[in-house]
């Protein structure tokens, strides 16, 4: 028995011995030590899609204790919305972009955060193939993961514009971007880049960081961020709050700084004296918030402002940054307001201080207040929950009756068709409580009728909304006398409006123009039409701010000429389209080129020859050489290919881009607004009617494909191809 107990106690004194032992181990371990000591160091980057919602994570690092981060470029996007999370899980917001290499993939911005653990730099050029390195970053999303690797090798890639990258063995995948790669000092040597395939990828060396840090050129966030931001030379914020835009939306989150978390957003270029209208649709995210109109305002604390708040509707004068300073006129409640849904609000300001305010066409309150007789106009937003604005518009007028009778009546014998107005009196509702409990189905079924009803008025009408933008587009390609400036502007912005009703045409109408005016302003005396050139080639690619899509490149945005002005991102061809419409405003004649692959600018001086004309590449905002053309098209340009390209094909071109990406998404209500389009404007075009025959028969739509099937046959009988839709043709036609 003893001897049982004794190696009992032994057994368990070795076991003792071995755990304090391993546990000794692991505290004297370098690597884990190391660890340790950087990953207080390390950020993690999320940023922000074109329309708003979490796009992707990176990795970045402290390299100044005063709250510089280094990363890559592509972490942080162009000109987009990012955050920072710090390893204690503390949130930062950015607040100025300090410098950036995109030819090395690398970024440096400051947060507003202070004493922070920043990492030292190393000195790359005394790298060792074979040194053992370690990184922390967020591979997959797993935040501050530890990877022990080597360095591979030194070497030379087209990336960098062939410069020196560090090959190293780490697993690398999405979210390591940025992650910092540092030696046994704890000295960063590189900055992870590149995934290669495996546990392999490619950093930058710190000595190009280094450099980076040498040549700091602070831009404010504010000025940085287009994608998806409020343009500030279009809108005052003076209460701050996060104010966006996207597809002709506003939306308005936070708590802004005023009392009451009250934060304005305000038309720079509409400074009012009454009379006037204005109009706005309004959706709260919750009934606790408000939200809504203002007018009169000073551009701060004092203005004028019509909202719903808890289901009613108020009007308030605010004279001062207080509640004490604030004069609620009237708050009424209303059942013509629907709490959770679109309400356009309205209101009438007259010279003799009338205040007449309307919700969804009915007046709500009526008042006359001489306190604030000028100012400007735009939106408000109180407390936490987010609301949305859209369809703002200001005009000497806006009359709620602005639909006329015969317009009215017409729509009213049109919806009778689909189902017959019928109203219940009171002594029919007594009637009806006094049949048997089947009545109370028939009103059921009844409803469901109604609803259905509904559903179709809904689709008739936008069925009507997609065939007056492809009649004026249609008037717009086809009318060549009498050719009026910026067609091709307007052109686009119809295609836009096929998937975005909510933005105004004339409201981007100005801004190119206003545009094209600021820079004919920088041009200098007598200068040159080339002079001309660069100065607008500068101003719109470095000074707005307009540039290549890089991380979205499909995204529909970017064929949307109002998210293209919005968020100054876009296609070749967008790009190309609006340089071309800012051009022909200050004089500057350039074409469009319809190349293969990647579509140019051309600008040629009257009386010039094809050698002489400059080639510019939209997408990348630079001129460039023929050479240079040729990369980029992936073909030996012709002078053919130097010719300018129709508007019709422009608009066909981007009307393409968008179906791919429909077809891309499977979106077939989407491929069929394009395809109408696209057939509208080349009624002959056999391909383009093929594939709507098909795509309508695909869905079920067998009357209108067999229309576009007839049309095809009598263009081209002979056509061999035909066999296929004659078949087609039997089966609908074919009652079994």
């Amino acid at each position: 028995m003893k001897r049982i107990i004794f190696k009992t106690l032994l057994v368990q004194f070795f076991c003792t011995f071995s755990i304090l032992f391993s546990a000794e181990e692991v505290a004297k371990d370098p690597f884990a030590e190391l660890a340790s000591k950087i990953k207080p160091s390390v950020v993690t980057i999320s940023s922000i899609d074109r329309g708003g919602s979490p796009w992707g994570v990176g990795t970045g690092f402290v390299v100044g204790s005063d709250g510089i981060i280094a990363t890559n470029f592509h972490v942080i996007g162009e000109r987009r919305e990012f955050f920072v999370e710090l390893a204690d899980g503390t949130l930062c917001q950015p607040t100025e972009i300090l410098a950036i290499d995109r030819s090395l993939d690398l970024a440096l911005f400051r947060i507003n955060k202070r004493n922070l653990p920043p990492l030292a730099l190393g000195d790359s050029r005394l790298i060792e193939p074979g040194q053992t390195v370690l990184s922390i970053g967020n591979p997959l999303g797993y935040g501050l993961s530890v990877s022990q690797g080597v360095v591979a090798a030194i070497r030379e890639l087209e990336f960098g514009d062939g410069r020196p990258m560090v090959q190293v063995a780490i697993p690398i995948e999405a979210g390591s971007s940025g992650s910092p790669v540092v030696n046994r000092s704890a000295e960063v040597i590189a900055l992870l880049s590149i995934k290669s395939g495996g546990a392999m990828g490619f950093g930058v060396p710190s000595q190009s960081l280094t450099a980076l840090m040498e040549e700091l050129d602070p831009i404010p966030i504010n000025e940085w961020l287009t994608v998806g931001m409020l343009d500030h030379e279009d809108w005052l914020r003076p209460m701050g709050g996060n104010w966006r835009q996207h597809a002709g939306v506003i939306s308005a989150s936070g708590m802004g700084n005023g009392f009451g978390g009250r934060m304005i957003c305000l038309d720079k270029h509409a400074r009012l004296e009454p009379p006037f209208d204005l109009s706005v649709e309004v959706k709260l995210e919750d009934e606790s918030g408000a939200a809504g109109l203002v007018f009169g305002s000073d551009g701060n604390d004092r203005h004028f402002g019509f909202y719903p708040t808890n289901s009613s509707l108020r009007l308030t004068c605010f004279n001062g940054p207080m509640v004490f300073d604030w004069n609620i006129i009237e708050t009424k409640p209303s059942p013509h307001y629907q709490p959770g849904g679109w309400n356009t609000l309205e209101v009438r300001f007259d010279q003799g201080g009338q205040i007449r305010c309307m919700v969804n066409g009915y007046e709500i309150i009526k008042t006359v207040d001489f306190t604030l007789k000028n100012g400007w106009v735009g939106f408000c937003k109180f407390r936490e929950p987010r609301a949305e604005f859209r369809n703002f518009r200001i005009s000497p007028r806006l009359s709620s009756g602005s639909i006329s009778s015969e317009v009215r009546q017409r729509a009213y014998e049109i919806s009778q068709k689909l189902i017959m107005e019928e109203k219940i009196s009171v002594h029919e509702l007594e009637e009806l409580a006094q049949m048997d409990s089947a009545v109370q189905q028939a009103l059921i079924d009844r409803a469901e009728k109604l609803k259905r009803a509904s559903e179709r008025l809904i689709q008739s009408a936008e069925k009507v909304r997609i065939a007056q933008i492809l009649n004026e587009l249609v008037q717009l390609l086809e009318n060549q006398e009498n050719k009026q400036d910026g067609i091709l502007l307007r052109a686009a912005l119809l295609v836009a409006e096929l998937d975005n009703p909510n933005f105004l045409t004339a409201h981007y109408l100005k801004r190119v123009n206003r545009m094209a005016e600021r820079i004919a302003t920088k041009f200098p005396p007598s200068a040159s039409s080339r002079e001309k050139l660069e100065v607008l080639l500068d101003q719109m690619f470095s000074e707005y701010g307009y540039h290549g899509s890089t991380l979205d490149f499909h995204h529909r945005a970017n064929s949307y000429l109002n998210e293209v002005i919005d968020d100054r991102e876009g296609l070749p061809i967008t790009l190309s389209l609006l340089l071309m419409e800012v051009g022909q405003l200050i004089d500057l004649p350039i074409s469009g080129l319809a190349t293969p692959g990647h579509f140019l600018a051309l600008y040629r001086e009257p009386g010039k020859s094809i050698d002489e004309s400059i080639l510019i590449d939209a997408f990348g905002g630079k001129m460039i050489s023929r050479e240079q053309a040729n990369q980029l098209t992936n073909k030996e340009l012709t002078d053919d290919d130097l010719l300018p390209a129709t508007e019709k094909e422009i608009i066909s071109r981007i009307l393409n881009n968008l179906l791919r990406s429909a077809e891309w998404d499977r979106d077939v209500p989407a491929s069929l607004r394009y395809l109408d389009a696209l057939v509208a404007i080349n009624p002959k075009d056999q391909y383009i009617r093929t594939l709507r025959a098909m795509t309508l028969y695909g869905v079920g739509r067998f009357e209108e494909s067999l229309s576009d099937i007839n049309f095809l046959i009598g263009q081209s009988p002979e056509n061999p191809n035909n066999e296929a839709l004659l078949e087609i043709k039997r089966r609908l036609s074919d009652p079994h």
